[in-house]
């Protein structure tokens, strides 16, 4: 997986994924949980703008994971409340 091979040369990187069990089984250290297989960062059967809250929660999540020291793989849960069916 790309992840591990970038952090192992020392950059930070954040894996956002429906998959978080595979992406820890595999080893990446910041996983970001994310909302739908085919749409990760969103959710495009909502309002443009509660699609767009969701994609800067995502977003903040995965930024603030960067800032976070883990100790192997550890999985960052953004705080959304809605997404569609």
């Amino acid at each position: 997986m790309i992840v591990k091979e970038i952090e192992r040369i020392g950059i930070p990187i954040v894996h956002i994924t429906t998959m978080t069990m595979v992406s820890k089984q595999i080893g990446a250290n910041r996983i970001v949980a994310g909302t739908k297989i085919p749409h990760p960062c969103g959710d495009p059967n909502l309002s443009p703008e509660a699609d767009r809250s969701i994609r800067r929660e995502i977003v903040r999540t995965a930024l603030d994971s960067l800032q976070t020291n883990v100790e192997g793989p550890t999985v960052f849960v953004p705080a959304i409340s809605f997404t569609s069916g």
